[in-house]
C-alpha cells in the first residue's frame, strides 16, 4: 500500500488519481476525508502532520509514502513528523514533493527547508526521491478571477522568464518514483518545456479562452499588501515573495523539460495545452 500525505493539494491529487488508475492500493491523508473526492480504490484517512498518533495509523500496513505538505513555517517540523513515523514503521521508500534549487547554500527559505528535509530522509535510511519542480502552471489559476473579470494577470514577476511546469508532470514523475525500483535514490529537477515570462503566459492564455489577457507587474509592496488583505499567513507571504525575487533575478528560466520525458516516456506538457484544458476555469465569471 502507498501513503499519500498532502493529498488534497494541487499535487498530491493528482498522485492519488494517477495511483488509483494503476489499481495500487492508496491510503489518502487528509484532515477531512468527509469532503475529499471520492476515487476508486483510495482510502481517505483523517490525520495532521501535528498529530503523530494519526500519523502512525495512516501507516499501518503501508510500504511506502509520497511525501507532501504545503509550505508553512512549519514545514520542517510537519515533513519531519512523517519521516520519522515512516522510519518507525518500516516504510521501505519515501518520495518528496521537493522544490526547484534544494540544496544549503539557497538564497531563500523554501530551497533551504526542502534541502534539510532532504538531508533527514537520507540520514533515516529509507530509499528515497526527491522531485524537485520549478514554479506551478497552476499557479496561474489564482488569477482566474481577474482574467475572467478585467482580463489581467496581476503578478510580481517584473519581465523575467520562468519555465512553468504543469503538476500533472510533477505527479507522473512522482508515481514513477513510487511504484519503480528504477528511480530509487535519486533527485529529479522537472520543468517545463520552455521559459516564458508572465506576458507571454498572459498572451497564451487569452488565446486559448479567445479574449485579450494581459500581464501587469505589481511591486513587491503591493504583491505583500494585497496577500495579506486576503487572509494569507505573513510566513507564506514572505516566503512567495522571496521566490518571486529570484524570478525576477533570472533563476526560474532554466528548462530541464527533459526529465519527464526519461521517467515518464511523454513530453512535457506546454502552457497552451495547459490553458486550453484549464479554460473552464479561466472564463467562469467569479468575485474578484
Amino acid at each position: 500500500m502507498i501513503l499519500v500525505t498532502g493529498a488534497t493539494g494541487n499535487s498530491g491529487l493528482e498522485v492519488v488519481r494517477r495511483l488509483s488508475a494503476k489499481n495500487l492500493a492508496v491510503r489518502a491523508l487528509t484532515r477531512n476525508p468527509g469532503k475529499a473526492e471520492k476515487i476508486a480504490g483510495v482510502e481517505w484517512v483523517k490525520g495532521n502532520f501535528d498529530d503523530v498518533d494519526s500519523l502512525q495509523r495512516a501507516m499501518a500496513g503501508v510500504e511506502r509514502v509520497v511525501l507532501i505538505s504545503p509550505a508553512h513555517s512549519d514545514m520542517a517540523k510537519h515533513q519531519s513528523n512523517v519521516i520519522q513515523t515512516a522510519r518507525a514503521a518500516g516504510i521501505s521508500r519515501i518520495v518528496k514533493l521537493s522544490g526547484l534549487g534544494a540544496g544549503p547554500d539557497a538564497q531563500i527559505r523554501l530551497p533551504r527547508l526542502h534541502h534539510q528535509i532532504e538531508q533527514e530522509i537520507i540520514g533515516s535510511g529509507i530509499d528515497y526521491a526527491f522531485v524537485r519542480p520549478n514554479l506551478f502552471m497552476q499557479v496561474l489559476l489564482g488569477s482566474a478571477a481577474s482574467i475572467a473579470n478585467d482580463g489581467a494577470i496581476y503578478a510580481p514577476a517584473g519581465d523575467s522568464a520562468i519555465s512553468f511546469t504543469d503538476v500533472r508532470d510533477i505527479a507522473d514523475v512522482m508515481v514513477c518514483a513510487v511504484t519503480s525500483d528504477s528511480h530509487r535514490n535519486g533527485a529529479y529537477e522537472v520543468t517545463g518545456p520552455a521559459a516564458i515570462t508572465y506576458a507571454q503566459a498572459a498572451e497564451t492564455i487569452g488565446k486559448a479562452i479567445g479574449k485579450p489577457v494581459r500581464y501587469v507587474a505589481v511591486t513587491p509592496e503591493m504583491a505583500r499588501e494585497s496577500m495579506l488583505s486576503s487572509g494569507m499567513d505573513k510566513w507564506l507571504t514572505e516566503a512567495f515573495l522571496e521566490l518571486f525575487e529570484i524570478y525576477r533575478a533570472g533563476y526560474g528560466a532554466v528548462v530541464l523539460s527533459s526529465t519527464v520525458e526519461q521517467v515518464t516516456k511523454h513530453a512535457a506538457n506546454t502552457l497552451e495545452n495547459f490553458s486550453k484544458d484549464y479554460k473552464p476555469f479561466f472564463t467562469r465569471q467569479q468575485a474578484a
